[in-house]
């Protein structure tokens, strides 16, 4: 007897990961509510202040969480939209500021979830000890007239906002001006002629709701100004559709270079098939899109040669970095344009002198322990941010300037690169 099983829509199959993941957002949300209660009550306050202090803390859950029942309400009704990450043009005016509140308290909140039980055991611990140390601890501090016992109660309170403070850090980082960095790479045998040569890196814009055109011709503003010989734009143009192509491109129009503009794609640029219009606009624009090929620069007699390849990724992409490399010619001084930089040891192996990637953000959301960063992008690649050596061959990894996902950088501000090549 044969069974037959029905597969769910794909419209069904999105909604219930939509609800479960906002299921798992108000459990969050719940247990932060329980423990911000439970910090209002250990502040020993007179009861009419700690029943304003509760019923504040209510009002604030129910604005916070207003985007959170549009993004429960839009679900089931129509599962395939994203207000909240790519809203009609008309209601962006009203849609980012609650895409922002949603973003911000959210990650908020699942840090305070994080933090605050070990908060909440060193609280406990402090108050353990001052009781076993009554006379001393209850001894007011000579010119602050405050009690130990108020201080700890005062940390608390200021332990319980820094969660979100920090997630609130995060969103004014993504959208820092500050994103120049200049490095200087060598190159083995590299021409006199190149020596010298300067490129300008942008990588991972996302145009959409989270990075307006005036947002990226600032960011074009700040890279003519550096003087570059050549412009590298090495994927990730959109966020979330294909319409977000023309202001992307009515802002990187204005882009100048001496040798000219290059790009290849990235994973959001082909998830959402913008690869036709991208193509298109770059031609229009006077810049090269390079689409598994390469294309070969004259300077001052020397040849400099720039491949682009598409999106890859073993097991997602359209194949293998090497096989497509077999595929393009390698004499000259081989400048690659990758947009994942997990293929930089297959790039290595075929003898490209620099490859210049994105596509990890640099983490985006990073915990910073000293030199180490601790991010699910870990997970990814070992490539995250920066400069990167196999041989004598170089991988530049840019942090990018856009966001995906929430609009938060933290530990991984982002970046416009400066990039000097030297012979040695």
């Amino acid at each position: 007897m044969k069974v037959q099983v029905a597969l769910l829509s794909p419209a069904v199959t999105i909604a219930a990961a939509r609800l479960i993941f906002a299921g798992f957002l108000l459990l969050v949300q719940v247990y932060v509510n329980r423990a911000l209660r439970r910090v209002i009550r250990l502040q020993t306050f007179d009861p009419a202040r700690e029943r304003f202090a509760i019923n504040a803390a209510e009002v604030l859950f129910a604005l916070m969480n207003i985007p959170m029942a549009l993004f429960i309400a839009e679900s089931v009704v129509s599962p395939r939209s994203l207000l909240l990450y790519n809203p009609p043009a008309a209601y962006e005016w009203l849609a980012t500021p609650l895409a922002y509140i949603f973003f911000i308290w959210n990650l908020g909140s699942i840090l305070f979830a994080l933090v605050a039980p070990l908060s909440m055991a060193a609280f406990a611990l402090l108050q353990r000890f001052r009781r076993k140390r009554a006379v001393e601890l209850e001894e007011e501090s000579e010119g602050s007239g405050l009690s130990r016992r108020r201080f700890l109660r005062l940390a608390l309170m200021a332990a319980a906002a820094m969660p979100f403070a920090v997630s609130l850090y995060g969103a004014v980082a993504a959208r820092s001006k500050r994103v120049l960095e200049f490095v200087t790479i060598p190159i083995r045998d590299l021409p006199d002629q190149l020596d010298g040569l300067t490129i300008v890196q942008m990588s991972d814009i996302h145009a959409g709701v989270f990075m307006t055109e005036a947002q990226m011709s600032e960011y074009v503003e700040m890279a003519n100004s550096l003087r570059p010989d050549l412009v590298a734009l090495t994927g990730d143009f959109v966020s979330s559709t294909s319409q977000q192509v023309d202001p992307f491109m009515r802002a990187m129009s204005k882009l100048t270079a001496r040798i000219g503009v290059f790009g290849c794609l990235g994973n959001h640029d082909m998830y959402t098939r913008a690869e036709p219009v991208l193509t298109q606009q770059f031609n229009q624009a006077g810049f090269k899109l390079l689409r598994n090929e390469n294309q070969y620069v004259d300077v001052r007699g020397a040849k400099l040669n720039i491949i682009g390849l598409d999106f890859f990724l073993d097991g997602i992409g359209n194949g293998r970095v090497d096989d497509a490399l077999r595929r393009i010619p390698r004499d000259g001084t081989t400048l690659l344009l990758l947009h994942a930089p997990q293929g930089f040891p297959d790039a290595a192996k075929m003898g490209i002198d620099l490859t210049l990637s994105g596509h990890t953000h640099g983490g985006q959301i990073a915990l910073k322990l000293g030199e180490l960063l601790i991010t699910p992008a870990r997970l990814a690649t070992m490539y995250l941010a920066g400069l990167y050596k196999l041989g004598d061959s170089h991988l530049y990894v840019n942090r990018g300037l856009g966001t995906t996902g929430p609009p938060i950088r933290i530990n991984a501000p982002p970046e416009i690169t400066h990039i000097t090549l030297k012979k040695f």
